[in-house]
């Protein structure tokens, strides 16, 4: 019994530790819409969830950001920015221009998620030695991404304009906002794209040591297809539209009916 109350009270101990040690930082935006959201120099997972708010809420996950005793009264220097959060990251605001920048050395743990208005637009970037994976839920606006690392959209209506140098990326379209073109590029991982099945677009498809596999039908774009080179392919889906670029160096490229 006493074995048992001894467990009970070290495991109440470490969920208290770790509801303390997760801190919320929230950032109104006045115009959604037209509000532009921009994410620097994250690591490790960093999930992203669109919603129906004004808001945009951050969470630290996971990281110490108390500076030592010995450092009571001193300011912590990063060379990127000042921490005006208290959760390792700097905040700028220019208009409707939100940046948002992890000043917390990449070789210190720190874990972040957002909950975004759904109606902004992101732009996030972060170099390979972050090991960032970025996922990505239920967004209405245009989506920037350039990492080293995975990438998972979905529920997402784009315009998109994708990157990575050694990750998979996977996209699941709720629909499509086709005012502009769309780009989805991996160097070294699959490329995985789920279009919602009436979607009309010029696609441009390309591949090097991989492969690309669709259960959608281009019988009726055969005649004119264009051959561009040995593992390039242009294909008129549904009677042709915005242009979009699918492309991986040595992977595969996996493109799917949805809804």
């Amino acid at each position: 019994m006493k074995t048992m109350k001894t467990s009970i009270i070290a495991l109440f101990i470490l969920f208290a530790a770790g509801n303390l040690s997760a801190q919320e930082y929230k950032i109104t935006v006045a115009d959604p819409k037209d509000g532009k959201l921009i994410l620097k120099d994250f690591s490790g997972s960093l999930p992203i969830e669109g919603y129906a708010g004004t808001d945009i809420v951050i969470t630290s996950v996971d990281g110490e950001f108390t500076p030592p005793d010995k450092a009571k009264g001193l300011k912590p220097i990063y060379p990127a920015g000042s921490d005006n959060t208290g959760i390792g990251l700097d905040v700028q605001k220019t208009d409707n221009k939100i940046t948002i920048t992890c000043i917390v050395p990449f070789t210190r743990h720190s874990e972040y998620k957002l909950k975004v208005p759904e109606n902004m637009s992101i732009a996030l970037s972060s170099g390979c030695e972050r090991n960032n994976d970025v996922e990505v839920t239920n967004m209405k606006n245009e989506i920037e991404i350039e990492t080293c690392h995975d990438i998972k959209l979905t529920n997402v209506t784009g315009p998109l304009v994708l990157s990575t140098i050694s990750g998979n990326i996977d996209v699941t379209y709720s629909t499509i906002n086709t005012t502009k073109s769309s780009s989805v590029n991996s160097i070294s991982g699959d490329v995985d794209i789920t279009l919602p099945v009436k979607t009309a677009t010029n696609l441009d498809l390309s591949v090097i040591s991989g492969a690309i596999y669709s259960d959608f039908d281009f019988s009726d774009s055969q005649k004119n297809l264009k051959k561009i080179g040995g593992n390039e392919t242009n294909f008129s889906l549904n009677g042709g539209g915005f242009k979009f670029s699918v492309g991986s160096v040595s992977g595969n490229i996996y493109l799917r009916k949805g809804q």
